[in-house]
């Protein structure tokens, strides 16, 4: 016999094994979007699928090495280089996730929100960054472009107004306490 008040319903929510899937996916991309060598990328699933069942192992970092050794064989590209710090960053998110989401866990979505938005805040900031070295590389014979300084004059912005918002920030939470 059940009460009325027996039943808990919670937040939309995430099992454990999406995020895994998740990661699987995004290395295997990854790998087979951004490197060019047929034995990497298949080296790169691999370890995926061991970093999916047994975190602790670090293997998808092992992953990412295989995109980033990709990356180091084939010719410098804008695109290319903004996908591999999309799927680099993912990877580490992602890893980092697993690592503290225990097996057959539920994650309610609001408690991911914190780290989607450092994720996005971390992606402007860094392909903006991504964009600026490029054209640099493009232009380093000569003198500096104007965009690399116009773009290394953006991220240094956005990091004083990220570090100034967090030490107000920091500085409410001492006088409230």
């Amino acid at each position: 016999m059940r009460a009325p008040n027996d039943t808990m319903q919670t937040a939309p929510s995430v099992s454990w094994i999406a995020i895994r899937g998740v990661l699987v996916v995004v290395i295997a991309l990854g790998a087979f979007a951004l490197n060019p060598l047929v034995g990497w990328q298949w080296v790169a699933v691999v370890l995926a699928a061991v970093a999916a069942g047994f975190p602790q192992t670090f293997a998808a970092w092992g992953g990412a090495a295989c995109i980033v050794i990709g990356m180091l064989l084939s010719e410098p590209d804008l695109g290319r280089a903004m996908l591999a710090v999309l799927v680099v960053h993912s990877i580490h998110v992602l890893t980092t996730l697993t690592l503290v989401i225990p097996r057959g866990a539920r994650v309610v979505l609001a408690a991911l929100r914190p780290t989607a938005v450092r994720f996005g805040l971390v992606q402007a900031i860094a392909q903006s960054l991504t964009v600026a070295v490029m054209l640099g590389v493009d232009g380093a014979e000569g003198t500096a472009p104007w965009a690399v300084v116009a773009g290394g004059g953006a991220v240094v912005a956005v990091a004083v107004l990220l570090l100034v918002t967090a030490n107000r920030r920091q500085s409410d939470m001492q006088r409230r306490v």
